[in-house]
């Protein structure tokens, strides 16, 4: 399977859930028990939708990732 976004070395991926999985059962299934895998092997999932402000959006996802060790290059430069 192939995520939409993903950051491997931390664990989380953001996956952009379109009509297309609301609208296909099939892929909707699908999509939820590759979901649940990456779960299970301890990924963050930041689901994403067409109403969500991109700015949350990259909120959630730099939360995620901090959360998981990654450091904005400037946080860097603060710590050392």
């Amino acid at each position: 399977a192939v995520l939409d976004m993903g950051w491997p070395k931390f664990g989380v991926a953001a996956e952009y859930d379109g009509d297309d999985h609301r609208a296909s059962r099939p892929r909707y299934v699908w999509d939820q028990k590759r979901l649940r895998k990456l779960a299970d092997l301890g990924w963050i999932i930041i689901r994403v939708i067409g109403e969500d402000k991109p700015e949350e959006v990259v909120d959630r996802v730099r939360r995620a990732l901090v959360e998981r060790g990654w450091r904005p290059a400037g946080m860097r430069a603060l710590a050392g």
